[in-house]
């Protein structure tokens, strides 16, 4: 057997420990360097989903939130019509007399004048007959609304026109102008609520009593007649009335009040809803009916989400704004 000198072989083993040792060192910081390699993951971001907005508390102060929920709204059909106190499209007297005497004769005095206020049983007008005076006297509480006779002219009875006549004006008409394509809609007893310039900020309430079966020929157009209680009679005969007339049951529908709702620059409309109360994404949504400063939501909000339902016009200019320099 061949041994090595006693310091060549002392040489061997010492490069053998550090062959090793280096080794060892090699691996360990193989194992730190990977490590190093993996940083944490970014939290994810909300770059390819709708816009998000974080506001201060301050910001805050600019808005409300509340609760998505439902409403009853009114279906309804809106439009212009003309305040009457008579249907002159078809002599219909249910309101308005015509005042004949009861005889033959010639109209001596007449005793009221047009627009005046008279009471039942009160006297309009005389007239002289061959053996006596006679007196005709209002059948109705009303107002004159037409004097078509003076002193020395015949009258008969049930010869047009008669000398006077008195209308019922606690009860107006409102002959509403509608589109031929609407009429299906209407019926007898609808509720309607009108509204004239003289008066602003007051309504009168009535409801349908006729749909007349013509349609003219020109416009394509039809009349709804409405009654309209008016015992202050404060409406007068041609006013332009905007008129809205119930034509079905209210329906009951997801809403938002309409602060809470921004149209945007192509058309669509939008709401902001909330989880924490401080961040805000923007969510597309459909509208309908509107009524009382409530707006339907078709689509696009459910009930019992967190919505801003004042001020979401200030979130969106705060999306619109352009960015800081600083």
């Amino acid at each position: 057997m061949n041994f090595l000198p006693r310091a060549e072989a002392a040489a061997v083993a010492a490069t053998t420990v550090l062959v090793f040792a280096a080794c060892l060192l090699l691996s360990g910081c193989g194992r730190d360097q990977n490590s190093a390699a993996s940083p944490p993951t970014d939290p994810p971001t909300n770059a390819s989903g709708p816009p998000v907005i974080e506001l201060s508390g301050d910001q805050l102060n600019s808005i409300k939130i509340g609760t998505v929920g439902t409403y009853s709204f009114s279906v309804e059909k809106a439009g212009i019509g003309n305040i009457d106190f008579q249907d002159d499209l078809y002599s219909d007297s249910s309101l308005s007399h015509q005042i004949f005497p009861p005889e033959a004769g010639t109209l001596s005095q007449m005793l009221v004048e047009l627009g005046d206020q008279v009471q039942k049983g009160q006297a309009l007008y005389s007239i002289q007959t061959d053996s006596t005076n006679i007196v005709v006297r209002s059948p109705i509480s009303g107002q004159v609304t037409a004097v078509n006779a003076s002193p020395g002219t015949s009258v008969e009875p049930g010869k047009d026109p008669a000398p006077c006549a008195v209308a019922e004006v606690s009860t107006k008409w409102l002959l509403a102008s509608v589109p031929e394509s609407d009429s299906p809609f209407f019926q007898p007893g609808q509720p309607v609520k009108v509204s004239v310039e003289a008066y602003p900020g007051l309504s009168f309430d009535g409801k349908v009593i006729k749909i007349y079966p013509d349609v003219d020929i020109n416009t394509h157009r039809t009349t709804v007649r409405c009654e309209i209680p008016d015992k202050a009679n404060v409406l007068r005969a041609g006013m332009l009335a905007d008129f809205s007339i119930r034509v079905q049951k209210p329906v009951e529908s997801v809403a938002i009040p309409a602060n809470g709702v921004v149209r945007e620059g192509d058309g669509t409309m939008t709401a902001w809803v909330t989880t924490d109360r401080s961040h805000f994404v923007q969510r597309d949504i459909k509208i309908g009916l509107q009524n009382d400063g409530m707006d339907q939501v078709l689509n696009g909000l459910r009930p019992g989400e967190l919505a801003v339902t004042d001020g979401a016009i200030f979130i969106d200019n705060m999306l619109q704004a352009p960015p800081d320099d600083d």
